[in-house]
């Protein structure tokens, strides 16, 4: 049976913390949002760069270096608090203060670029197709995404991670017949040095076609039997099975045309009482990013319960293909090495998580594996 967790215990204490920074991370983005709209801060900094550069994508790129490089400034104790402070304080994180640095870097170099690109994108379709930017937009949108999920196993992986084939070759075989079994094919086993960073264990079928292949990381392969490994590695692939992708590449579509569509058809309420040049000024840049975070804080219910009822069907997968105790013991095991909180209050489950409750799913797999 599970273990009880106790009020005292280090998952249900670092789950508290989490809670409790939930409403200053979200009202706190929204509030900066506003704030810097309501301020004049970023018309002042869009008419500044409109004067000082001719093109209009590099007027952009101006506003939202200075935006950006504010926003980053201004939530930046929260943030190194919540990825370094606490997951040291319970032994999750590995890292040094210039691990952490150096880490901190590559993720604002590679998060800073997709964002200029997708930012620019879309005041590029503001600009030239006003009429049917939506439709564009929601296109851009996904064609991003898939091509994410083909890069990542190959160049996004490895910026942050080292990446070598797996040398235990019996494993890696057995992991393979098992992606034949069910009618996937893996490219190679490889195996990543999470270890170095974090105690937490991974393991994922990434990328699609000729990138697509089998991920474990090596705190997964030194705490987990190769039983337990099979099981963790054949939920990853009911994902990929019942093209669990397609469908959250499909509500995200249709989530994107919808946020797209309502926001052409209403934008000029807020453009005009701001004094703003239509939905293509970049001053309003902070106002849409807004109206973006509200639309989904509100889709988020659905995307995660979707992701949740998907969850359960790759549980239930594993169960089937592979030996259930084993899963059962894999499922708790990464429970206790991510210090996930086994019994999360519902709201929480219901609004913010995108697996169903750990407690519950060592639950269910134990009742299948009994019967």
């Amino acid at each position: 049976m599970p273990s009880v967790e106790t009020e005292a215990s280090p998952a249900r204490q670092y789950a508290a913390i989490r809670y409790r920074l939930l409403l200053p991370e979200l009202l706190g983005s929204m509030a900066w949002l506003a704030f810097l709209q309501g301020s004049g801060i970023s018309q002042s900094v869009a008419r500044w760069w409109a004067r000082a550069v001719g093109p209009s994508w590099l007027m952009i790129l101006g506003y939202l270096a200075v935006i950006g490089t504010l926003s980053y400034l201004v939530f930046l104790p929260l943030h190194v608090y919540r990825s370094l402070l606490l997951e040291r304080r319970f032994g999750l994180s590995r890292l040094s203060l210039r691990g952490w640095l150096a880490r901190e870097a590559k993720r604002v170099a590679l998060s800073g670029l997709l964002a200029l690109g997708l930012i620019e994108g879309l005041y590029a379709l503001l600009r030239h197709a006003p009429g049917s930017w939506p439709v564009w937009a929601t296109l851009g949108w996904v064609t991003v995404s898939v091509m994410m999920v083909r890069v990542f196993p190959t160049v996004v992986l490895p910026l942050f991670y080292r990446v070598t084939p797996l040398e235990d070759r019996g494993l890696a075989e057995r992991l393979l017949a098992l992606c034949r079994r069910v009618g996937l094919s893996a490219l190679e086993v490889f195996r990543f040095q999470l270890g170095a960073e974090t105690r937490k264990a991974n393991a994922a079928l990434a990328g699609l076609g000729r990138t697509r292949r089998i991920l474990l990381s090596d705190t997964l392969l030194e705490s987990f039997t190769p039983d337990e490994i099979e099981g963790v590695l054949a939920h990853e692939l009911a994902h990929q099975h019942y093209h669990h992708l397609t469908v959250m590449l499909g509500l995200s579509a249709v989530g994107s045309w919808i946020a797209f569509a309502w926001t052409d058809q209403i934008g000029w309420w807020w453009t005009e009482r701001l004094g703003l040049d239509g939905l293509a000024d970049i001053a309003g840049w902070p106002m849409l990013a807004l109206w973006f975070s509200l639309l989904g804080l509100i889709g988020l219910p659905i995307q995660n319960g979707l992701s949740r009822w998907c969850e359960w069907q790759a549980d239930r997968f594993a169960l089937r293909t592979t030996a259930p105790q084993a899963f059962a013991a894999a499922l708790r095991r990464l429970g206790e090495l991510n210090l996930a909180d086994p019994t999360p209050p519902r709201w929480i489950e219901w609004l913010f998580y995108d697996h169903p409750s750990m407690t519950r799913r060592i639950d269910a797999a134990q009742r299948l594996a009994a019967s």
